[in-house]
């Protein structure tokens, strides 16, 4: 590992310890949009990294699962975050209609 990938890690793991409950930080992008993913370890942290960022709070369901999780997104879709928690069995609060606030 070279100078610049090590300095790379450095920031990558500074920027994962500032966002509080965050278990892992993943970038995908192309030329024409990016998305920045951030997996958390509680609902609370979900709620807590929505009200930081700036972050509208939704319920995810997929396959018998949901998770609390926020999101945004700017210039029409081309940048996007979002703050993913973990998965939880039965019934989402609020009767699991998909979308919510906490």
């Amino acid at each position: 590992m070279n100078v610049r990938a090590h300095d790379l890690t450095v920031v990558l793991r500074a920027l994962l310890g500032s966002l509080p409950g965050a278990t892992s930080l993943s970038v995908h992008s192309s030329r024409r949009w990016a998305l920045v993913l951030v997996m958390v370890s509680s609902d609370e942290a979900v709620f807590a990294l929505a009200e930081d960022l700036g972050l509208t709070c939704e319920i995810g369901l997929a396959k018998r699962r949901w998770r609390h999780r926020a999101t945004s997104e700017q210039d029409r879709g081309t940048l996007r975050i979002d703050v993913v928690g973990p998965p939880h069995r039965g019934r989402p609060p609020g009767g699991g209609e998909g979308t919510g606030s906490p």
